[in-house]
């Protein structure tokens, strides 16, 4: 089982600790301010914490690819190509929660040695702060996956 995630590419990967959650604004949505204890990372996340609730303070590991196939060979464009029937054991299997989405937005500030990420997943918006090297792979309008299981 773990063998499909460590041979699985991520664009992105990292563990980030809940600072705070705002559901002030949407009934069944909130927003998430994390920061990654190890890579100084930072990411601001809509999410339906309804079915998939948060609270600051804990721990969540964040992955984000652009194809979840089993054998990376399929493009996944309509939501019937991600039926469990059609599409077998993938990388989803490993994670409690994924949304599908597009970049919209990239921000590279080459002085201050930042890059920022811009993506929607139908509405609910991400902004993800890290090192330009990290975040190389990201271009405006990239289909992706942002994958996220709760660290224990």
């Amino acid at each position: 089982m773990e063998e499909i995630v460590t041979q699985h590419h991520f664009m992105f990967e990292d563990s980030f600790k809940v600072k705070s959650l705002d559901d002030s604004r949407f009934e069944r949505a909130g927003r998430i301010d994390c920061e990654s204890e190890a890579f100084g990372n930072n990411l601001e996340l809509d999410i339906n914490h309804i079915i998939y609730p948060v609270e600051p303070g804990m721990q969540l590991h964040v992955a984000i690819t652009d194809n979840v196939s089993p054998d990376r060979a399929r493009h996944l464009g309509t939501g019937t190509d991600h039926d469990k029937r059609l599409l077998g054991q993938s990388i989803m299997d490993h994670f409690d929660y994924v949304m599908y989405g597009k970049v919209y937005k990239k921000d590279d500030n080459k002085k201050e040695h930042k890059s920022v990420v811009h993506a929607s997943y139908g509405g609910l918006l991400m902004k993800l702060q890290s090192d330009p090297v990290q975040l190389q792979e990201f271009h405006v309008a990239d289909a992706i996956y942002i994958l996220i299981r709760k660290v224990t």
